[in-house]
């Protein structure tokens, strides 16, 4: 199989990687939970690429063009997904009694997601690779149609699929 993108898998993974690896990797998680996770990250996500990728990116490109109307579009309405993307980053902080857990115990909302949302941010700028801007921006384009709810369930089907495949011993 193909390798996928790493901005594909961005979103959710970014927030379980927060809540904690090891569980995230030893635990089926709830399709419904990741694609709401998806849902809250995508406006982190999108700026993290924009800060990792403006460089290469030409200056009259597509994410050049559309990115004041993506952010906005992807903006709109994640917050809605913010109590289901902090349960299910709860359950992963539960089972391990790390540093995380305890920045998620001791944090109320207000505090909390600011602090979340950076850190989806940075993590996209720092993990993405570079070679890969051209064609996530290619995608961005492609998937501009569907409402950022349809980018978030889709985003969250490739997590199922890739667990599903790591499962099975295979590289997504």
């Amino acid at each position: 199989m193909k390798r996928i993108p790493f901005a594909v898998y961005a979103a959710p993974l970014a927030l379980m990687s927060l809540a904690a690896p090891s569980a995230a990797q030893e635990r089926e998680l709830d399709p419904v939970k990741v694609q709401a996770t998806a849902r809250y990250a995508l406006p982190f996500v999108f700026q993290g690429f924009v800060t990792r990728c403006s460089v290469e990116l030409a200056s009259d490109g597509y994410v050049a063009a559309n990115e004041e109307r993506l952010t906005l579009k992807f903006a709109d309405g994640a917050s809605e997904s913010w109590p289901v993307a902090k349960s299910l980053m709860m359950e992963l902080t539960s089972q391990e009694a790390g540093e995380m857990s305890a920045i998620f115990d001791m944090l109320d909302d207000e505090s909390l997601r600011p602090f979340v949302d950076g850190m989806i941010e940075g993590m996209v700028a720092q993990e993405m690779k570079v070679e890969d801007c051209g064609t996530i921006e290619r995608a961005l384009e492609i998937l501009d149609p569907l409402p950022a709810d349809n980018v978030a369930a889709l985003a969250g089907f490739l997590v199922e699929m890739g667990m599903n495949e790591d499962e099975k011993g295979e590289a997504p």
